[in-house]
């Protein structure tokens, strides 16, 4: 069985919601922002569903940083 992230099924506080915005703003990949929220990459997808935080807009905006 996978080892649960250490924040699985804790409430969000303020912190990691202006966290959450401020990675999704800079492009950053959802499974990255899941590592460092302690979370997994369907709860951050899901939180930033409910909160009307897209990761698309960054992308199609350039703001993703060129390999």
């Amino acid at each position: 069985m996978a080892k649960r992230p250490p924040n699985d099924g804790a409430s969000w506080s303020a912190g990691e919601l202006r966290t959450l915005k401020a990675l999704a703003k800079a492009g950053t990949p959802t499974g990255e922002v899941a590592k460092k929220l302690g979370r997994t990459a369907a709860a951050v997808q899901q939180k930033a569903m409910r909160a009307g935080i897209s990761f698309r807009a960054a992308k199609r905006s350039g703001a993703r940083k060129k390999k």
